[in-house]
Protein backbone atom coordinates (compact mmCIF):
# COMPACT_ATOMS: atom_id res chain seq x y z
CA UNK A 1 0.00 0.00 0.00
CA UNK A 2 1.20 3.57 -0.79
CA UNK A 3 2.09 5.79 2.10
CA UNK A 4 0.12 8.85 2.14
CA UNK A 5 2.05 12.30 1.29
CA UNK A 6 -0.24 15.03 0.98
CA UNK A 7 -3.59 14.22 3.30
CA UNK A 8 -1.48 14.52 6.48
CA UNK A 9 0.25 17.76 5.70
CA UNK A 10 -3.03 19.15 3.99
CA UNK A 11 -5.01 18.54 7.62
CA UNK A 12 -1.81 20.09 9.63
CA UNK A 13 -2.61 22.65 7.74
CA UNK A 14 -6.04 22.76 7.60
CA UNK A 15 -5.42 22.73 11.49
CA UNK A 16 -3.27 25.34 11.63
CA UNK A 17 -4.77 27.58 9.73
CA UNK A 18 -8.25 27.09 11.78
CA UNK A 19 -6.56 28.06 14.68
CA UNK A 20 -4.91 31.38 13.23
CA UNK A 21 -7.89 32.24 11.90
CA UNK A 22 -10.73 31.50 14.91
CA UNK A 23 -10.00 33.97 17.16
CA UNK A 24 -9.08 36.76 14.39
CA UNK A 25 -12.89 35.58 13.11
CA UNK A 26 -14.32 35.55 16.76
CA UNK A 27 -13.61 39.55 16.99
CA UNK A 28 -15.80 39.78 13.76
CA UNK A 29 -18.35 37.74 15.40
CA UNK A 30 -17.87 35.08 12.82
CA UNK A 31 -17.75 31.46 14.30
CA UNK A 32 -15.37 28.96 11.85
CA UNK A 33 -18.35 27.13 10.49
CA UNK A 34 -19.74 30.70 9.82
CA UNK A 35 -16.87 31.65 7.88
CA UNK A 36 -16.99 28.41 5.94
CA UNK A 37 -19.90 28.77 4.79
CA UNK A 38 -20.12 31.75 3.61
CA UNK A 39 -16.96 31.57 1.61
CA UNK A 40 -18.79 28.28 0.26
CA UNK A 41 -21.60 30.53 -0.95
CA UNK A 42 -19.44 33.72 -2.31
CA UNK A 43 -16.75 31.43 -3.90
CA UNK A 44 -19.63 29.24 -5.55
CA UNK A 45 -20.97 32.00 -8.03
CA UNK A 46 -23.78 33.64 -8.40
CA UNK A 47 -26.85 31.20 -8.07
CA UNK A 48 -25.62 28.32 -5.76
CA UNK A 49 -28.57 26.23 -4.68
CA UNK A 50 -28.75 25.23 -1.20
CA UNK A 51 -28.22 21.07 -1.83
CA UNK A 52 -25.28 22.27 -3.53
CA UNK A 53 -23.84 24.60 -0.95
CA UNK A 54 -24.64 21.51 1.41
CA UNK A 55 -22.34 18.79 -0.91
CA UNK A 56 -19.23 21.57 -0.64
CA UNK A 57 -19.53 21.40 3.11
CA UNK A 58 -20.13 17.65 2.93
CA UNK A 59 -23.02 18.46 5.75
CA UNK A 60 -26.57 16.70 4.34
CA UNK A 61 -29.04 19.19 3.63
CA UNK A 62 -31.30 19.11 6.43
CA UNK A 63 -28.27 19.96 8.34
CA UNK A 64 -27.88 22.47 6.49
CA UNK A 65 -31.30 24.04 6.11
CA UNK A 66 -31.13 24.39 9.71
CA UNK A 67 -27.81 26.74 9.38
CA UNK A 68 -29.42 28.77 6.64
CA UNK A 69 -32.24 29.71 8.90
CA UNK A 70 -29.74 30.74 11.46
CA UNK A 71 -27.79 32.88 9.56
CA UNK A 72 -30.63 34.64 7.40
CA UNK A 73 -32.27 35.31 11.27
CA UNK A 74 -28.84 37.06 11.52
CA UNK A 75 -28.65 39.51 8.40
CA UNK A 76 -26.14 37.19 6.81
CA UNK A 77 -28.16 35.85 3.96
CA UNK A 78 -31.22 35.32 1.64
CA UNK A 79 -32.42 32.43 -0.14
CA UNK A 80 -34.38 32.70 -3.30
CA UNK A 81 -36.44 30.20 -4.42
CA UNK A 82 -35.42 29.55 -8.09
CA UNK A 83 -38.08 30.63 -10.74
CA UNK A 84 -37.82 27.24 -12.75
CA UNK A 85 -38.28 24.96 -9.93
CA UNK A 86 -40.04 26.27 -5.99
CA UNK A 87 -38.30 23.09 -4.89
CA UNK A 88 -34.86 24.69 -5.75
CA UNK A 89 -34.03 27.46 -2.81
CA UNK A 90 -30.55 29.32 -3.87
CA UNK A 91 -28.44 31.01 -1.12
CA UNK A 92 -26.92 34.91 -1.19
CA UNK A 93 -24.61 36.73 1.17
CA UNK A 94 -26.51 39.90 2.44
CA UNK A 95 -24.73 43.38 2.06
CA UNK A 96 -23.50 42.41 6.08
CA UNK A 97 -22.22 39.22 4.80
CA UNK A 98 -20.36 40.51 1.94
CA UNK A 99 -18.94 43.40 4.54
CA UNK A 100 -17.86 40.84 6.86
CA UNK A 101 -16.60 38.77 3.77
CA UNK A 102 -13.92 41.72 2.90
CA UNK A 103 -12.85 41.63 6.39
CA UNK A 104 -12.50 37.98 6.20
CA UNK A 105 -10.21 38.08 2.86
CA UNK A 106 -8.10 40.89 4.53
CA UNK A 107 -7.37 38.14 7.76
CA UNK A 108 -6.86 35.19 4.77
CA UNK A 109 -4.64 37.84 3.06
CA UNK A 110 -2.29 38.26 5.96
CA UNK A 111 -2.42 34.01 6.20
CA UNK A 112 -1.77 33.78 3.21
CA UNK A 113 2.06 36.41 3.43
CA UNK A 114 2.74 34.14 7.09
CA UNK A 115 2.29 30.80 5.35
CA UNK A 116 4.46 31.45 2.15
CA UNK A 117 7.90 33.33 3.82
CA UNK A 118 10.64 32.31 2.37
CA UNK A 119 8.90 30.01 -0.59
CA UNK A 120 9.39 31.16 -3.84
CA UNK A 121 7.11 32.38 -6.32
CA UNK A 122 8.02 29.51 -8.47
CA UNK A 123 7.53 26.58 -6.00
CA UNK A 124 4.20 28.43 -4.63
CA UNK A 125 2.79 28.12 -8.28
CA UNK A 126 3.66 25.04 -8.77
CA UNK A 127 2.20 23.83 -5.20
CA UNK A 128 -0.93 25.85 -6.76
CA UNK A 129 -1.16 23.50 -10.04
CA UNK A 130 -0.64 20.53 -8.21
CA UNK A 131 -3.67 22.05 -5.60
CA UNK A 132 -5.62 22.98 -8.50
CA UNK A 133 -5.43 19.00 -9.87
CA UNK A 134 -5.85 17.78 -6.40
CA UNK A 135 -9.61 19.40 -6.23
CA UNK A 136 -10.45 18.59 -9.85
CA UNK A 137 -9.66 14.93 -9.52
CA UNK A 138 -12.21 14.93 -6.60
CA UNK A 139 -14.67 17.32 -7.89
CA UNK A 140 -14.76 14.15 -10.64
CA UNK A 141 -15.64 11.74 -8.16
CA UNK A 142 -18.75 14.02 -6.06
Amino acid sequence: MAETVLIPRIAVLYELQSSYLEPKLKKLGISLNTFHLLMAIQNSGEKVSQIEIARRLGISPATLSETVSLHIGKGLLEQVVSKKDRRVKFLRLTKSANSKVKDIRKLLSNLEKLMLEGISGSNVRTAATILDAAIENIEKTL
